[in-house]
Order: C-alpha cells, then structure tokens, then sequence
C-alpha cells in the first residue's frame, strides 16, 4: 500500500469528484493513515530550501521545483464526507471520517477551502475534505497549492504563495499617487500576500486607512493593493472589509493563484504599467534584436522596459503594441519577462508578463528571483 500511494501521489492521477448533497450515499467512517503509512508528499525541488525564493508561477508554466514537504496534522471538528476532488454537487464519494479523527494533510486548492489529505482506502491513496471540517496543526499558508489546469485529469502541485522578506518588520505604506483607485479600510485589515485566508499574513492595517487599489479577483472577495513589503510591492484585503471610491470594474482581473487574468474583459484605460513612459514620447526606444532560437512574444500593449522585475525598478524605455521581443527569462512568480533590450545598459530588461503573447515556449528559459537574480537551474 506504501508503494502504491508513493506512485500516485507523484503522479498526481485522479477523476472527477466531488461533495454530497442531500440524499446522496450514507456516511461511511474509514480510519485515518497510520504512521507507518504517511508518506513524504514530494514536489518538484526547489532552488533553495529558504521561502525567500519559494514562488508561485503561472500555471501554464513549469512548476517552481520545492523540496520534500511533510505532511501536516489535522484533527476533525466531525463527521466528514471524502471526496475524489475538491467540489461540491457530484463525483464519486469515497468513504467518511469520524468526528476526532486524526488526517496527514498534504495540500490544498487554490481558495483554500479543500484539502489534500493521505487517504489510504482511496485508489490512489490521496482525496479531499473540506477544510472547514479540519483544526489543522500548522499554517495553512506553508502547505503547497493544488490544481487541475483546464481539460486537464491530472492535478498539478505549486509552491506555497511566500513574502518576499519573511519576518520582516512591515515598511509603511506610501499615500495614494495621482490617479490612483482609492479605497479605504472599514475595519482593521489583515494584509495577506496572497487572495485568501489560505496565504501568509504580512501585517495589518488600520480603520480609515487609505489604499492604492490595483487589482481584484472575479467575485471581488479580494482586493490587491499597493504595500511596499509585500511581493512586487502588492499584497490583498478581503474585499468585504474596504470601500472603493469608484467601484472595483476597472480593476485588473486576478485569479486566486494571485496570477493576471489575460483573459479578462478589456479594461478602459491603458494599464497601470503604461502610464508612466520613461522618456518622451518623441523618443524612439531602440527594439530588441533578434537572437536565433530562443522564445519570443508580442507586445499588447504600449509598456515600459524595467530594470527589474517589478515597477518599483528603474524604467529604461517603452516598447509599443505589436513589437517583438526575445524572451531570456523569467521571475519565479511568473509575473514578470527579462527580454533582450539594446537601449539597457546590459542588454536585457524586464516587461510584465501579462502584457506579452507567448509566440514559443518557455520550458527551457531559466528562472530569475524577485531582484533579478539568477537562480540555478534544476
């Protein structure tokens, strides 16, 4: 049995399930993993064991590499049905637990309110209970994030959502600039570095704070906001707890990865990216040359070339909608392009992701952290 739960969960092979309704099939408790059959849930290995350079990419990517994670204890506030996949309204039902029953926890989905537990009676050994039914032992913020990209069976495993600088005292927050969506806090907030209660705190925020707004999931639940501790210098409120001046529709879509939404509807304004050219518009940037065999896009819009992965870098020039650009890396968050550009004092900047169509593939592009640093490559 130790054997055929190792198999499956590195293979990460499942079908469609879900949470009973009413009048579905009884409650049937099952017992819970024994020690000896708690397997170690391992992940692609990451660069570095330190959370420092532990990010999320975009889930059309290659996964960020993590080392061996331990399963996490969980016991059972009560009776609780298991399930094949995180959902609700159908699939398969795979058994139940008892009320104080001990679970090996060893991830959850993308809202945070599904979890991933060892479950030797499944067929694969892994299914799914929700999180509201579980006192989990540990930070749910540490445990790795799990899906299933579209049309796909086959669930994916991504890295805990982590700060830039873990354990470091918060910087405070700069006044609304020109422009800027306003909102203010209606209470006291806790500013988490992901959009949900399943990613790690960075600190709180008074009643009556002012917020740059920039960014917001589909239901509007979670707001992003400027926070200069945060990842990128943005972090997320609950949306239930800020007033918008304006409203949220102009906001830019996010899912619940913290990743853009590309495929959102068009926004009336140009981007936040594109508001502040670097130089004259008079000035013409000089493109990136062509380089033979490596991985290009197309410019979306009118953006600024950045000497880091981040707007807080130093702007060096604009590339215009429909300019090429050749690709020679990416930020571990997926967020951010490092292209070849001649104006740059080493040839190379850096574009928002979100603003360039993919025209090749990036799997052999190397990873770069959140300062632009290389990372070593698996």
């Amino acid at each position: 049995m130790t054997k055929k739960i190792a198999l499956l969960v590195c293979a990460f092979s499942f079908f469609l399930a879900g949470c009973s309704l009413p009048g579905a099939d009884p409650y049937t408790p099952s017992a819970s993993a024994a020690p000896s059959q708690t397997p170690s849930l391992t992940l692609p290995p990451s660069q570095t064991p330190t959370p420092t350079v532990t990010d999320t990419p975009i889930p059309t990517l290659t996964p960020t590499i993590l080392p061996t994670i331990e399963p996490f204890s969980g016991v059972l506030r009560g009776p609780t049905n298991v399930r094949e996949k995180p959902s609700k309204g159908g699939g398969d039902r795979l058994g139940g637990l008892y009320f104080n029953q001990s679970v090996k926890v060893i991830g959850r989905n993308d809202r945070a309110n599904w979890l991933w537990i060892i479950y030797p009676e499944a067929p694969g050994g892994t299914a799914w209970i929700l999180a509201s039914a579980v006192d989990l032992q540990g930070e749910l913020g540490w445990l790795p994030i799990i899906i299933y990209p579209a049309g796909a069976d086959i669930p994916l495993a991504l890295p805990p959502l982590l700060p830039a600088n873990p354990g470091a005292a918060a910087l405070p927050l700069n006044p609304p600039g020109a422009g800027a969506q306003i909102g203010t806090a209606q209470q006291l907030l806790n500013v988490r570095v992901g959009p949900g209660v399943g990613y790690l705190s960075l600190g709180t925020l008074g009643a009556g704070t002012l917020l740059s707004m920039t960014g917001r999931v589909e239901d509007n639940s979670w707001f992003q906001i400027e926070y200069p501790s945060g990842r990128d210098g943005r972090a997320w409120v609950s949306g239930d707890l800020v007033s918008l001046a304006d409203g949220p529709k102009k906001l830019p879509l996010y899912n619940f990865l913290a990743t853009p939404v590309t495929a959102g509807p068009l926004q009336p304004e140009a981007p936040a990216e594109a508001q502040a050219p670097a130089f004259p518009a008079s000035e013409t940037p000089i493109p990136a040359s062509p380089t033979p065999d490596l991985p290009n896009g197309t410019v979306t819009v009118q953006i600024n070339v950045r000497s880091g992965p981040a707007q807080n870098f130093e702007a060096f020039g604009l590339l215009n909608f429909n300019d090429r650009v050749i690709i020679t890396g990416q930020s571990l968050n997926g967020l951010w392009f490092q292209i070849e550009y001649a104006a740059s004092p080493s040839g190379r900047g850096w574009v928002a992701s979100s603003y360039i169509k993919l025209n090749s593939d990036l799997s052999k592009v190397p990873y770069f952290d959140n300062q632009g640093t290389p990372l070593p490559q698996p």
